[in-house]
């Protein structure tokens, strides 16, 4: 009976996120995909520090789209395209590593998410060449070493330097964006996959580690790029 539940559970959240991609994702490419790199990082937004108790996850997950292609161009390769099929794909195993506590390429708790294609063919079936990066970053700038110590006053953990014991900010919009896509380039696969002139279209998503100050852990974020190519 409990698995009958989970599964009808499960599909009633997928027809959800379908009906979303098909009603939503109009008002959504507009707002933050029909600008180029450049006038994307040019909103304001991009320069204010990261809230992580209450992130803009919209637009977190469009500067991952848009530092993605500003690495592109400086390699001289077309830039990504936005798919609202692949950018639903990739929030949802987000989604699914950060408040299930897993990193992997596969998702060990739905059949029907258990792959990429998988995840991504839930959406959109119109690709041929499927691809996937994930990551998993703290969303706080700091040097090597971290100290986590408690604040009686908040009832919450802070943060600090372990050099300067100075207070560890989190990262602005742009910062972050240009953060993990860094850590990207600089491991192999990952390049590859960026790198690869077949995947012309692209979705991105960053989801924050609930209550990130309640953990001695320090807050982060898990990330995924979904890539697509129709040749």
């Amino acid at each position: 009976m409990i698995e009958v539940v989970c599964n009808a559970m499960e599909t009633l959240i997928i027809f959800a996120l379908y009906l979303y991609s098909h009603l939503g994702s109009n008002l959504h490419k507009n707002q933050y995909y029909a600008v180029d790199e450049s006038r994307f990082f040019a909103f304001p937004k991009s320069n204010e520090l990261i809230p992580l108790q209450n992130p803009d996850t919209l637009f977190l997950d469009a500067a991952v789209f848009h530092a993605s292609n500003e690495v592109r161009k400086q390699h001289d390769l077309q830039p990504f395209q936005y798919d609202p099929g692949l950018y639903l794909a990739s929030s949802g195993h987000a989604t699914s590593m950060v408040y299930r506590m897993f990193f992997n390429h596969t998702n060990p708790y739905s059949p029907y998410e258990r792959t990429a294609r998988r995840r991504v063919e839930l959406y959109t079936k119109r690709f041929r060449r499927v691809g996937e990066n994930i990551g998993k970053y703290q969303t706080l700038v700091s040097g090597d070493y971290m100290i986590a110590r408690w604040d009686g006053r908040l009832n919450q953990y802070e943060f600090l330097n372990e050099s300067d014991r100075k207070l560890c900010k989190p990262f602005t919009y742009a910062e972050y964006a240009r953060f993990v896509v860094a850590q990207w380039m600089a491991s192999t696969p990952h390049r590859n996959n960026l790198m690869n002139p077949a995947y012309t279209y692209l979705g991105c998503a960053a989801r924050l580690s609930p209550e990130p100050y309640l953990h001695k852990k320090a807050p982060y974020a898990s990330l995924v790029q979904n890539f697509g190519g129709e040749q």
